[in-house]
């Protein structure tokens, strides 16, 4: 049996990727420090050991085939020296998510703001058409049941694009790991450097898109450089009628009630059609889906 090793579980999407190795047949163990007891019982349900608070760099042995480190490990951790020492292959979280969709359309959603609400009606929309997919998110999404999913048969990987440094070991951003076939960037704050976002663009696959807010002033800039065979998509808000407080999405397919919980929702729900459209999805089953999806966030 292949075995895995994962540094800090405790770091929200480790702990999801721990779950999901073991899930398809791995001997995993993990290691972590401000192990809550309900953190240790899922582990211990799902068979992967761990062997307590802290440390254990003398439980690596060079049997392990990889080792995956979480973001907030640092370069002295004795369990990362250890793995060092040993030369065991180490993979930060990105690059054990490239690595395991490469053989996938790979859609990936970056920006400042918005990223978790596309992504959501990206995989309501899917899921509406029975459109298997695997995900990894940096973040709890209320219509997935957790952070990780990873299949075989599943041709699509949704994954949330962070623009933050991948680990101690390796400086690049996590964006520039992912290589997208779609890639989606809802808009870039002051602070943001553009050169993390224009890093991302320049790496979309070949053939690929770029679907990007067009009220973005940086992000247009951006754009606008792209190379010659990738397909450049900007979105602005969708178009909504007021009768009488219910408003409805109006479209060439007819009028749809939705319901708007934010300012940010109509921008986010244009993105989230264009990437499905690329997926296969129709405007008019999106429209739909949408619309049901939104009534459901009414309170």
């Amino acid at each position: 049996m292949r075995k895995v090793h994962l540094i800090s579980v405790s770091e929200p999407l480790i702990l999801d990727l721990a779950l999901a190795i073991r899930e398809k047949g791995y001997e995993v163990t993990v290691s972590g420090t401000g192990l809550s007891e309900s953190l240790l019982v899922i582990l211990h349900d799902a068979k992967c050991t761990c062997y307590g608070e802290g440390w254990f760099p003398e439980k690596l042995t060079k049997d392990i085939n990889f080792v995956v480190l979480g973001a907030s490990v640092k370069k002295d951790n004795p369990e990362l020296v250890r793995a060092r020492e040993l030369g065991l292959l180490i993979q930060s979280v990105p690059e054990f998510i490239f690595q395991r969709t490469k053989a996938k359309t790979r859609v990936v959603v970056a920006g400042s703001h918005g990223k978790r609400s596309i992504l959501t009606m990206i995989a309501y929309a899917l899921s509406k058409q029975n459109l298997v997919f695997d995900y990894a998110l940096s973040g709890e999404c209320p219509v997935l049941s957790n952070l990780f999913k990873m299949s075989y048969e599943a041709r699509i990987a949704l994954i949330e694009g962070d623009a933050l440094v991948t680990s101690s070991l390796e400086k690049r951003f996590q964006l520039e790991f992912y290589r997208p076939h779609i890639a989606v960037v809802s808009n870039i704050v002051q602070e943001t450097s553009p050169g993390i976002y224009r890093s991302f663009i320049h790496s979309i696959e070949r053939e690929g898109k770029l679907v990007y807010f067009s009220g973005d002033e940086k992000l247009k800039e951006l754009a606008s450089e792209v190379r010659e065979d990738i397909t450049a998509i900007p979105y602005e808000g969708e178009t909504i009628i007021d009768r009488e407080g219910t408003h409805f999405l109006a479209t060439r397919y007819g009028e749809f009630p939705v319901y708007i919980p934010g300012n940010y929702f109509l921008l986010n729900l244009n993105a989230a059609r264009l990437v499905c459209r690329q997926l296969g999805v129709k405007d008019k089953d999106f429209y739909q889906a949408m619309s049901e999806y939104s009534l459901t966030l009414r309170t």
